[in-house]
């Protein structure tokens, strides 16, 4: 864990718009970037495939909606894993509990 110290503004690009942004780590800061660096690929994606006159506030509705769904199938994935991992274990551990003599 990195101490806290006061990190310096990074700069990033999203679209054609530009971000001052202060993080907290190093570890932020690279999934800052990452984030940007592919948000960014969705909005050319988007505009790059769109037959009509591009409406920006459009897509990055859609970006928002891609990546909050994304978000929320990695949670329900997630859970879905403990779940049956935690019911593995369960198992595990009835069929391995000592023998008590009486």
């Amino acid at each position: 864990m990195e101490p806290k110290t006061k990190r310096p503004p990074i700069n990033i690009t999203i679209g054609n718009k530009s971000f001052e942004l202060r993080t907290s780590s190093e570890f932020e800061e690279e999934l800052i970037r990452i984030a940007a660096k592919l948000v960014t690929e969705q909005i050319e994606h988007r505009m790059r495939n769109t037959t009509r006159e591009v409406n920006l506030e459009e897509i990055l509705s859609m970006v928002c909606l891609d990546a909050t769904v994304a978000r929320l199938k990695g949670d329900y994935d997630l859970k879905t894993l403990k779940e049956e991992v935690f019911g593995n274990l369960d198992t595990i551990q009835k069929h391995f509990q000592p023998i008590t003599q009486s």
